[in-house]
């Protein structure tokens, strides 16, 4: 279904409440897309705060079906009494898989920016390897990860290079004589930008100097949220404990600033929530989506609205983790500035593919599954391509699709003329 922008707010991020007011309304079940698709998994009702009021700490966690929560957060987002329904069942992941042992493979994909610099000193060879049928065969068998599952390429200059020497050449402030901003944000770029998809940050870097605005960019670690889908907020932990006191050193008034919708939940919520880390809270109430924080500026009036004509129709895909930040779709509201461009959200809910989720053998099909009605509604439309705001989101409509898929800075960059 193609619908035009919602003004959709959640609470999630706000003050949650604990399991006793759980109502059993089954709210969250109704949107769960892995409840939704299979019959195996018993929904985040029962898994959540259901067997959260009878867990005992001292006896192994065994519930059936636990391990097949793809951690969309829409239960969260749905729940009408504000239960933090997330934590209890990545809290009881984290202890079974303690109990259990963790595979290879989930450690691997725990470790996201260890893989990836490795990936990245070796890209002409880890894309040759990730694309080569017999050793995606060979990976399915020895690691698990699916062998149709596209792997993201990896890049051999990593964005945290690029900026060293942007920095010692930095461009003129276009937009700050004519506009007065007088701002500086940090951007945290995460594992993609750094070591995928570099020219998305170089992109949020263009369109924020375009703006007068100076990007900082911090020493940083991985988020921890590929560690939290894979059954260890132990090491998610300890990512978040180094953030925040990084980011925490970070001058007073210096926004912070993620492209990732994941990374900024992971910064702007969970650190304090799910992971109780100390100092997370003041941080948190400085991180902003790249998209909400240009909105932001554009209600100011500090935004450049001189924008090229971009002569394109695109779809917006809605990722699940944007609706839990609770901010609408700010990305919709920005692109309509922009003379030309004709945007519509396609309203088919969850991709699927829920970061690393996906890309396991035994989820690689569910996966797939859960996102084929917005597959089939992106073939149905047609378009010059799909925008979202998370990189596993465009992978996976890439992939279910065969449709182009790029970050709505993307677009803005363009309207800039960065090419």
């Amino acid at each position: 279904m193609i619908t035009e922008d919602r003004e959709t707010f959640s609470d999630t991020v706000e003050e949650e409440h604990p399991v006793e007011a759980c109502t059993k309304c089954t709210a969250c079940n109704t949107v769960c897309p892995v409840a939704r698709t299979t019959e195996i998994f018993r929904g985040p009702k029962f898994l959540g705060p259901e067997s959260e009021r009878y867990r005992d700490q001292h006896e192994a966690t065994v519930t059936a079906g636990l391990d097949l929560c793809s951690g969309c957060k829409l239960c969260e987002v749905t729940c009408p009494s504000q239960v933090s329904i997330q934590e209890y069942i990545r809290r009881a992941q984290n202890k079974g898989a303690r109990e259990k042992g963790r595979t290879l493979r989930d450690w691997l994909l725990g470790h996201t920016r260890l893989l990836s610099r490795f990936g990245s000193l070796t890209a002409p060879l880890a894309n040759f390897g990730n694309r080569n049928p017999l050793f995606r065969l060979l990976m399915e068998r020895v690691v698990g990860i699916h062998r149709r599952r596209p792997l993201t390429k990896y890049q051999w200059l990593t964005f945290e290079s690029w900026f060293k020497r942007h920095r010692k050449n930095p461009p003129l402030p276009l937009g700050e004589g004519r506009l007065g901003a007088r701002r500086s944000v940090a951007y945290f770029y995460g594992c993609w930008v750094d070591f995928n998809e570099r020219r998305l940050g170089q992109q949020v870097v263009a369109v924020l100097e375009r703006n007068g605005i100076e990007v900082i960019v911090p020493r940083q670690q991985c988020c921890g949220i590929p560690a939290v889908v894979n059954s260890n907020t132990d090491l998610a932990r300890k990512y978040g404990v180094e953030n925040v006191r990084r980011l925490s050193q970070l001058p007073a008034g210096v926004d912070i600033i993620a492209s990732s919708t994941s990374c900024g939940l992971m910064l702007k919520h969970d650190y304090a929530h799910l992971l109780e880390i100390p100092g997370a809270e003041q941080v948190g109430s400085r991180v902003y989506d790249v998209c909400e924080y240009l909105w932001m500026l554009h209600e100011a009036g500090e935004l450049d609205i001189e924008f090229q004509p971009v002569d394109t129709r695109v779809l917006y895909h809605a990722p699940c983790h944007l609706k839990s930040h609770g901010i609408g779709y700010p990305a919709m509201r920005l692109l309509r500035l922009i003379p030309g461009v004709r945007v519509e959200e396609v309203d088919e809910g969850c991709c699927g593919i829920s970061g690393t989720y996906g890309v396991k053998v035994e989820k690689y099909d569910l996966s797939m599954k859960i996102g084929s009605r917005l597959f089939e509604a992106v073939k149905a439309a047609g378009s010059d391509s799909v925008l979202a705001d998370c990189e596993t989101c465009r992978m996976q409509v890439e992939h279910g699709a065969g449709s182009r898929s790029a970050h709505p800075i993307d677009i803005l960059a363009r309207a800039y003329g960065y090419r």
